[in-house]
């Protein structure tokens, strides 16, 4: 491992061994039907393992962050 406290995971890329961070953010085209499938995946794989989670869901006022 090279040290990082934080990993992006981006264009429906996989990741293992989440608990080697601080934060995992995984970035996704909401508007894109099969990547908002995998990130479905990715929620209910982390939630199942225990994880704290949240997210971020943007509205017509702005960001919104929800669990």
């Amino acid at each position: 491992m090279n040290g990082a406290r934080y990993l992006f995971v981006v264009e429906e890329a996989e990741a293992d061994r989440l608990d080697r961070f601080e934060r995992v953010f995984i970035v996704f085209d909401g508007n894109n039907p099969a990547t908002v499938d995998t990130a479905r995946a990715q929620w209910k794989a982390a939630k199942s393992a225990g994880y704290t989670l949240a997210y971020w869901q943007q509205t017509d006022i702005g960001w919104q962050k929800k669990a």
